[in-house]
């Protein structure tokens, strides 16, 4: 038997054979989708489910027939595969005809029957889509539930792809909490788990939108012209004119007013031209924010509410607060104190609404969980007791039942308050725990402990952009070769991880240890005090490294090392590349001239110097 949770063969078949879908036109997926439909080798009411929601998904305003069928056989079998196929064929049919509450209401009512499917395929759907649906209207609490489900079905399933569909989902949640830097952490996860991803156009896009959350305009832009290149290339106009708003948001964060008033007025255009109700409207927003940026307040104001009302009437309050929560910031740098002060004001306005609402579902729903457990009680203390007593004392109860239900619905809503509040302190613990060894593990070397390289990049960087001057340093353990060779594997690993603890017993807390590759290791020392400290520091670590032995399987080796180093300014006109090339020859000159000593060019001094170290100790591991 199948473990639970586990895709089964055919349900594998059938899944693969959608996915290859994935790559063929709108109207290949929906000639191929049909013909499965009418295949007898997916007659059962799950398959043909999972069939209808493909179908209703890339034809949404031509799924009437599909739906109509559903219902029927739902309505004649009450199968829940069927059910909630009706319910995400209305769903995608909302979406195509722009009703955003509509599209939720459907999501939300085929969420409620996950817990009755045993398809993964389908469920991970239905929990991914809700936790969409959720987050756009603002109850992120639920957003959170649902994909935490969706990751969990498919790491059950063993499922890598999906998985990293649902990270990229997760992603999108932080950063509308402002979890910027965990949200770019899973981005990066989805991209390693699923590489296609870095070469889907939708995926793309849904990155760059976290790159502008985390102002990282740089990031977002080479995202997006990358998207753009694959939505052209795939003719796939919702994704391409998506990704061209995204563009003037970029443009219109970075102060690019020609570019943000030429592309706005162009994707507006096109956006009235296209069938994408939604994208009209961030296309008005985007729109709104360039022409109040370039100072054409009231047409600025004209665009930015044509969108904004759109979703206000669509009920995705979350995404109204957050364009109301920016237009109040340029309002108030355009000096438009009343207009700021309005947007704000309704900003806070919706974001207690959404906050209210969720308050009130979660108290009606702990209040029928507690009348029912009451009621039950009471007839269960009735059957055994039979006792008059507890007639009158029902009869009470139901006398004072308007009085307990306002007190029970205040305690209920400070008690679902307490348990979203615990919930969330909880979530986010554990997401800052992985976190926080994720991001340890994508910037360490695992062996040494020592950075990698991809911390380095980012470090130096940053580095350089600040300026002044930081001392170079490149080092090669000697004889390495003759170490792995005599006494194996393990003990070279040794000599690495012992190198690497004795380089960070000589560094201060701002400077950077990287293991460059095999056994070397590359030091960035932060601001050096001249010539005299350099020469200092260069000599301890050759001492460091080679003054005491290291056991190797009951045997102490002595081991040292060879050193090149450059002392350099980060000014205009610095070379990383060019330097490290420098720095690489002046440690081969030193293994030349026979090792365990440092060839490099200190501060101010022209030509390159050699340091020899306090004289090695004996019994060094010969080549």
């Amino acid at each position: 038997m199948l473990p639970a949770g586990q895709i089964g063969p055919e349900e594998r078949a059938l899944d693969q054979l959608l996915s290859a879908d994935a790559r063929r036109s709108p109207e290949q997926r929906v000639a191929h989708l049909d013909a499965l439909r009418a295949d007898p080798r997916w007659a059962a009411p799950a398959w043909q489910a999972l069939l209808a929601v493909e179908r209703c998904a890339v034809a949404p305003g031509d799924s009437a027939g599909v739906l109509a069928a559903l219902e029927a056989r739902s309505g004649a079998s009450g199968d829940v595969y069927l059910q909630i196929a009706a319910l995400k064929c209305r769903q995608w049919a909302a979406d195509h005809a722009g009703n955003p509450s509509e599209n939720y209401r459907y999501a939300r009512e085929a969420w409620r029957l996950i817990g009755q499917v045993g398809m993964p395929t389908l469920a991970f759907r239905v929990a991914r889509n809700y936790a969409d649906e959720a987050t756009y209207a603002g109850a992120i609490d639920e957003a959170l539930t649902a994909i935490d489900r969706a990751l969990e079905i498919a790491r059950t399933a063993g499922d890598p792809r999906r998985e990293a569909d649902a990270l990229t989902t997760l992603a999108m949640i932080q950063s509308d909490l402002g979890q910027h830097e965990d949200a770019l952490r899973n981005s990066d996860r989805a991209l390693r788990l699923d590489p296609e991803l870095s070469r889907s156009d939708e995926k793309l896009l849904a990155r760059s939108a976290l790159q502008i959350a985390a102002r990282q305009y740089d990031e977002a832009l080479a995202t997006l012209r990358r998207g753009l290149e694959l939505a052209e290339r795939q003719d796939d106009q919702e994704t391409r004119l998506a990704i061209r708003i995204n563009l003037v948001d970029v443009y219109n964060h970075t102060r690019r007013l020609p570019q943000a008033l030429a592309l706005s007025a162009d994707v507006v255009a096109e956006a009235e031209r296209q069938d994408f109700e939604y994208l009209k409207a961030y296309a008005w927003l985007v729109r709104g924010f360039a022409l109040a940026a370039a100072g054409q307040i009231p047409a600025g104001t004209e665009a930015f509410d044509r969108g904004r009302v759109w979703f206000e009437n669509g009920g995705q309050v979350g995404e109204v607060a957050r364009a109301l929560r920016d237009w109040a910031q340029m309002m108030a740098r355009a000096g438009r104190w009343e207009q700021a002060y309005r947007a704000a004001e309704r900003a806070d306005e919706l974001r207690e609404r959404t906050q209210r609402e969720a308050r009130e579902k979660n108290a009606s729903f702990l209040a029928a969980v507690l009348e029912s457990s009451r009621k039950d009680l009471d007839i269960e203390r009735l059957r055994h007791q039979g006792q008059t007593a507890e007639l009158q004392l029902q009869t009470e109860r139901l006398n004072r039942r308007t009085t307990f239900a306002v007190a029970a619905a205040v305690l209920l809503s400070t008690a679902s308050l307490l348990f979203v509040h615990l919930r969330t302190r909880r979530v986010n613990r554990q997401l800052r725990d992985a976190n926080a060894a994720l991001d340890y593990e994508s910037t360490h070397d695992p062996l040494t402990g020592a950075y990698n390289r991809r911390h380095f990049d980012r470090f130096f960087a940053r580095r350089q952009a600040e300026g002044g001057r930081v001392l170079l340093v490149l080092l090669d353990i000697d004889h390495f070769k003759a170490i792995n060779d005599r006494h194996g594997h393990a003990c070279g690993d040794r000599a690495l991880q012992e190198t690497s603890r004795r380089l960070a017993d000589c560094v201060r807390s701002d400077d950077c240890i990287v293991r460059w590759g095999g056994e070397e290791f590359l030091l960035v020392i932060d601001d050096p005090a001249g010539a005299e400290a350099e020469r200092g520091f260069v000599l301890r670590l050759l001492d460091a490294v080679g003054a005491t032995p290291i056991e190797f399987d009951g045997v102490r080796k002595s081991v040292t090392a060879s050193i090149g180093f450059a002392s350099v300014g980060l000014g205009e006109g610095f070379d990383l590349d060019r330097t490290l090339a420098d720095v690489d020859t002046l440690l081969y000159r030193a293994k030349s001239a026979g090792r365990h000593r440092a060839v490099g060019r200190l501060c101010g001094v022209a030509e390159p110097v050699t340091l020899l170290p306090t004289p090695p100790v004996a019994d060094t591991v010969p080549a």
